[in-house]
């Protein structure tokens, strides 16, 4: 898998820059809302600029996602798809849930490299 462009540790999430996406991997425990996926946006807004992105959600750790901040990421204005990447029953049962309140493509991967594969046809659309 290609290196990032640039990482970035921030008190709630892991993420790792590449040209066509940003793999975040959240840490444990916390509750991922509103306030959270304001400051990704911004991240992701000034990282990406005007250029189309897929945001990956690699799956590792416990914590709550409050799934209506699915319909609130007009924000992220080039953002083309969301990508959940898990191995566990519980986190891809959530992630099932999750897709219903998406209003932008939403897949859920087993492996991380099908889903970097998907983003980047995804950009290319």
């Amino acid at each position: 898998m290609a290196q990032p462009q640039k990482t970035l540790d921030l008190e709630f999430s892991h993420l790792e820059f590449f040209e066509d996406y940003v793999i975040s991997s959240l840490k444990e425990d916390i509750v991922f809302d509103m306030e959270q996926v304001r400051k990704l946006v911004s991240i992701c807004n000034e990282h990406f600029k005007n250029k189309r992105f897929v945001y990956i959600s690699k799956r590792e750790n416990n914590y709550n996602v409050n799934p209506t901040i699915y319909l609130n990421l007009d924000e992220a204005k080039h953002l083309c798809g969301i990508a959940i990447v898990s191995q566990r029953t519980s986190s891809l049962n959530m992630a099932h849930f999750e897709k219903n309140f998406s209003k932008i493509p939403f897949e859920i991967f087993l492996d991380l490299e099908e889903a970097t594969t998907w983003a980047k046809e995804k950009v290319k659309k």
